[in-house]
């Protein structure tokens, strides 16, 4: 079994109608940073498992991450990207 890590760093909407959510898969894992982490609601009711946010993304920029997405610190990220078998940045 694959396992991907998506990378989003700007709101979902930025991305369109020609972004197919199917693209990630079951087991995948998708993380925000930068402005995607201001829209973290949106992405929660799109990838409900495996949703991470940078911490310092979120104190950056006054954002309190809702329960279904789980703040991860740097070396934590570097954990994601060596356990994954490859990454996607969006």
């Amino acid at each position: 079994m694959s396992i991907t890590i998506h990378i989003f760093s700007r709101p979902l909407d930025y991305y369109g109608r020609g972004f197919n959510t199917a693209l990630v898969g079951k087991n995948d894992k998708v993380l925000l940073q930068q402005d995607a982490c201001y829209d973290h609601a949106q992405f929660a009711d799109v990838f409900t498992d495996n949703l991470y946010m940078l911490e310092t993304c979120s104190i950056a920029r006054g954002i309190t991450a809702t329960a279904s997405v789980k703040l991860i610190d740097d070396l934590t990220w570097v954990d994601l990207i060596a356990t994954s078998d490859k990454s996607i940045t969006w």
